[in-house]
């Protein structure tokens, strides 16, 4: 019995063996997880499903068996990316405080999710531009949800009356290329130090630039 191989061993006694649905759900994981490398370091446009399937260290079935191809791949990574981020920023939007105060809390956040996962990063924020047309519809959608969570901004501006309609949008997507710009240069490992530069795209509209100021030196 020793020489045999571990998933031919018969279960210890009193240990049952995982659900089949859980062992699925967590190989699935572990190739996201695999795929969102790959893409990240090779790109959407230089990335295949063999790349994948080789830095997965699965069969061409068993992925297949997951996805329909690589764009499937791509956004499924994209989405797990993303619902791990929404998670994070709205626990920090939980942690309480004045409007301020809870920008630099969110945008801090985001910056350590961007140091702490920079393949997700690229991902998220640089690969999702050429990977076609759905994954760049699910990008805008997001940038639009966060561009709602901006507006409240506006009932703590003293210059609330002279705010552009379309100034959430202009300033999400300033962050966007911003952010995009600094990982496209290898700085994501780095991002919490970019926390006053990104504080001056997002809070000054709403704060001006004195306010901010102050918002930066103590954050």
């Amino acid at each position: 019995m020793a020489n045999l191989p571990d998933h031919l061993m018969p279960t210890p006694v009193g240990r049952d063996r995982l659900p089949r649905e859980v062992m699925t759900k967590h190989q699935r994981e572990r190739v996201l997880a695999a795929a969102t490398e790959v893409f990240a370091k090779r790109g959407y446009q230089g990335t295949t499903v063999d790349h994948i399937v080789a830095g997965a260290k699965i069969g061409v079935g068993t992925f297949y068996g997951f996805f329909d191809g690589k764009e499937d791949c791509f956004l499924a990574a994209y989405d797990r990316t993303v619902a791990d981020g929404r998670e994070q920023i709205e626990a920090a939007l939980v942690a309480g405080g004045s409007w301020p105060e809870q920008l630099v809390n969110v945008l801090r956040s985001l910056l350590k999710l961007i140091e702490a996962d920079p393949f997700g990063a690229r991902i998220a924020l640089v690969e999702v531009q050429t990977a076609g047309p759905a994954a760049l519809a699910r990008h805008e959608r997001n940038l639009d949800e966060v561009a709602e969570l901006l507006r409240s901004g506006r009932e703590h501006s003293p210059f609330r009356d002279e705010l552009p309609a379309s100034l959430e949008f202009a300033t999400v997507g300033g962050l966007s290329w911003f952010l995009q710009q600094r990982i496209a240069v290898g700085e994501a490992t780095d991002a919490t130090k970019l926390l006053p530069e990104v504080l001056e795209i997002v809070a000054e509209p709403y704060l001006g630039e004195a306010a901010t100021a102050v918002l930066a030196t103590a954050a």
